[in-house]
């Protein structure tokens, strides 16, 4: 997501479905509700896995640093406590993985659909609304050329 300071960030250019360059007004989407809550959404996922994640992983640092004993403990046949807390750090890796894609399937691809539905006729910039392609003014470079 672009603050609108970029160079050609409100300009950027995506060709339509008839072949002609139609102008984007990036800006406009990225200000749009529905955008907005699309964003939102997937930053307070990223925050609550991100901080049960690493919350995970500092008690296996703290166990490892200061519970040497309890993790050098063998159960199951002799496996040390500590391999088996390394390896809930892989497993914890998976399961945050299939909890995203399978919150990326149900609530975040029906909010990208709403938001390019949305961004399809209400984003267009005013002066290409006329149905000219983007540049098609005297003095462009397709002209030009």
């Amino acid at each position: 997501m672009t603050d609108g300071s970029a160079p050609g960030a409100g300009r950027a250019t995506t060709d339509a479905e008839d072949g002609h360059s139609v102008a984007v007004d990036w800006t406009r989407i990225e200000r749009s509700p529905e955008f907005r809550e699309l964003t939102a959404r997937r930053h307070r996922f990223i925050a609550i896995a991100s901080a049960i994640t690493f919350g995970v992983f500092l008690v296996y640092l703290g166990l490892a640093t200061f519970a040497t004993g309890f993790m050098g403990t063998t159960v199951l046949g002799g496996v040390p406590i500590a391999w088996l807390a390394a390896m809930s750090q892989v497993f914890m890796t998976w399961a945050v993985t299939w909890a995203y894609l399978r919150k990326a399937d149900h609530e975040f691809a029906p909010l990208e659909r709403r938001v390019a539905e949305a961004a399809g006729p209400r984003f267009m910039r005013e002066a290409d609304a006329s149905g000219a392609p983007a540049g098609a003014g005297a003095g462009s470079e397709r002209s030009a050329r």
